[in-house]
């Protein structure tokens, strides 16, 4: 359970004075550090607000208390200070947390959310918040056996103080799901370390009947394939605080990526659909896939053609005190739309020289799929006919050679025995007459 949180100086002192400056009565955010187990506590590297939805509109505001029109008597002018609450967009907050996590370099993770508010606004939002936690920590976990718990930092601006509390992630939000912990500030960006490593992996996924697994989509293939994989490098000897750096969330994240690009784009008609589930035997398409089927989205058992998926290659941006984010760039994209991300993303100021973005994949990787079939049972084409034909032929080569050169053996060890009988013959015939 982390019971003390440092936040980094200079970056918290930084947004402190943005919020001052923007005059915003409430305000909602990630919270970009680390938490460790080892030691009970938590890291805060910097703060990064959300930024509005695609609608334009703030994902927090203010809620005003619901007026009763039929009550007697004179309004009030004003209505109570500790009477306002927050409203807080949980699934774009999430979301927000969902891309930021893909951006971060192994040792940062999203480890929780910060408000700026007031204090009755705050105490009145307990559930909110909690709720707006719990969304955080499931759309961006911490590894694969989650933490817990996240943080939760207030800042409020009347009086000014900066509070961090402890939120339990759990299925039922009480009241004592928040747990007030030491809060300071300092210096933890020097303290980090700085690791560099390339990593070439080839994974080959075995694919099963359709009956006999719930695999059948090449992305669901993959995602397992991943998995898997990351069992294996846990045994690995270069690790660091006990953890693989960043090469397990580096794949996923690309898989992400595409699977999200496949959601967008038009999928097949619902006839192509069924009929690549199905397998049904038709002309038109010939594998029963649409073409307009993304490859991640192919159904294996009904795929009869190779697929090439290529994923996409990752670059580094400076960020701060010598610490780099990362991005994803799909082929057809150029730098330009990594600026952009960083800017909505991050909320940082995008780097004037190209020269700093690192590229250290200089071509993308990629994942290629075979047909089922071909794996399977080869269909019948000249093709095969002919790879067939010469492989007998080749077989039947390499047999009458080898029995040629079994027949040749044998000859000379029947020459050698017959040598070897006339010697001894000539030798007990000199014995008996001496």
């Amino acid at each position: 359970m982390v019971k003390a949180v440092v936040g980094e100086e200079t970056q918290l002192k930084l947004a402190e004075d943005r919020l001052e400056k923007s005059s915003t009565p409430v305000q909602v955010g990630l919270l970009i550090g680390k938490l460790s187990n080892s030691l009970d506590r938590g890291f805060v590297f910097d703060l990064i607000p959300t930024p509005p939805n695609d609608a334009g509109a703030a994902p927090c505001s203010v809620l005003e208390p619901a007026k009763d029109d039929k009550r007697k008597g004179p309004k009030p002018k004003s209505q109570p200070s500790d009477s306002f609450s927050l409203s807080i967009d949980k699934d774009w907050v999430a979301e927000h947390a969902r891309q930021v996590s893909r951006m971060l370099m192994g040792g940062m993770k999203v480890v929780g959310i910060y408000i700026w508010a007031s204090d009755s606004a705050f105490k009145n939002s307990n559930i909110t918040l909690c709720q707006t936690v719990m969304g955080v920590a499931k759309a961006a976990p911490l590894s694969e056996i989650d933490w817990d718990e996240r943080l939760l930092i207030h800042i409020c601006y009347s009086p000014r103080r900066w509070a961090c509390r402890n939120c339990a992630v759990a299925s039922n939000i009480t009241s004592s799901s928040l747990r007030p912990c030491d809060f300071k500030m300092g210096r933890v960006l020097n303290s980090l370390q700085h690791f560099r490593c390339m990593y070439n992996f080839d994974i080959r996924l075995p694919i099963f009947h359709k009956n006999s697994s719930n695999l059948q989509t090449f992305s669901e293939a993959l995602r397992h394939g991943i998995s898997v994989h990351a069992k294996d490098l846990r045994s690995a000897k270069a690790m660091f605080d006990g953890n693989l750096d960043d090469i397990i969330t580096s794949l996923q994240s690309r898989l992400d990526i595409i699977c999200d690009e496949a959601d967008g784009e038009a999928g097949p008609t619902e006839t192509s659909g069924q009929q690549a589930r199905d397998g049904a035997d038709t002309q038109e398409p010939r594998d029963g896939i649409s073409s307009e089927t993304p490859v991640s989205q192919i159904v294996l058992q009904s795929f009869r053609q190779s697929g090439n998926l290529s994923l996409p290659r990752r670059v580094f941006v400076p960020w701060l005190a010598g610490t780099f984010v990362c991005d994803y760039l799909q082929p057809s994209e150029t730098f330009e739309v990594l600026k952009d991300r960083c800017v909505e993303l991050l909320s940082m100021e995008a780097p004037a020289d190209d020269s700093t973005i690192l590229e250290p994949e200089i071509d993308a990787p990629s994942a290629v799929t075979k047909s089922f079939w071909d794996v399977v049972v080869p269909l019948p084409s000249a093709s095969n006919s002919c790879l067939e034909k010469s492989g007998i032929e080749k077989l039947r080569g390499e047999s009458s050679r080898k029995s040629t050169e079994f027949s040749n053996v044998n000859i000379m060890a029947a020459g050698i025995f017959l040598l070897l009988s006339i010697i001894i013959g000539y030798i007990l015939i000199f014995v008996r007459r001496s």
